[in-house]
C-alpha cells in the first residue's frame, strides 16, 4: 500500500469516525438499510449513478435561464466566446446580484437561429410566395391604371 492509499485509508477511517461520533449506531444502520434500498431498486452503483445523470439532464433541460457554463455547453462554444457576445451586447443578460450572468434559453435559441441556412425546399417555397405577391401586386397596378389582363 503506498502512501497516497494511506493517507485515502486515514480519511475514509476519520470521516466514519466523525459519523459515528455524531450519529447514533440506529441512525448508521438506517443510512445502511437507504442505501441497500437503492441497490435493490437499481441494481448496482453503477446504475444508481447512471439514473442520477439522466436526471440531472431532465433537471437541467427544464432550466429557463443558464449560467455561463451552461450556455457554453449548450452552444458548444468556449466560456471565452460566450464572454465576447455578451460584451459585444449579441446576447441579453441577466445580473441579479450585479455579478452572476444568466441567458434564458430561447434567447439562446433565437441567436442560433439568425443565419439559417435554408433547404432547397424551403428556398421553393419563398420563392413561389415572392411570385405570388410580385403577380398580385401587378394586377393590383394593372387594376389601379384601368387595364385589364
Amino acid at each position: 500500500m503506498n502512501r497516497r492509499d494511506t493517507e485515502l485509508l486515514l480519511a475514509r477511517i476519520e470521516g466514519l469516525k466523525a459519523f459515528l461520533e455524531n450519529n447514533s449506531l440506529e441512525s448508521f444502520q438506517q443510512e445502511i438499510l437507504r442505501v441497500e434500498k437503492f441497490l435493490k431498486r437499481f441494481g448496482s452503483l453503477d446504475e444508481l449513478l447512471s439514473h442520477l445523470e439522466k436526471v440531472e439532464k431532465m433537471a437541467y433541460a427544464a432550466k429557463d435561464f443558464l449560467s455561463i457554463d451552461e450556455v457554453a455547453a449548450y452552444l458548444q462554444v468556449s466560456k471565452s466566446y460566450v464572454y465576447k457576445l455578451t460584451s459585444a451586447h449579441e446576447l441579453t443578460v441577466y445580473k441579479p446580484n450585479g455579478k452572476n450572468i444568466f441567458i434564458l434559453r430561447n434567447d439562446l435559441n433565437e441567436w442560433i437561429k439568425r443565419n439559417p441556412c435554408l433547404s432547397n425546399g424551403e428556398i421553393e417555397k419563398q420563392a413561389n410566395i415572392m411570385s405570388y405577391l410580385l403577380d398580385k401586386d401587378n394586377k393590383q397596378k394593372q387594376i389601379k391604371k384601368g387595364g385589364n389582363r
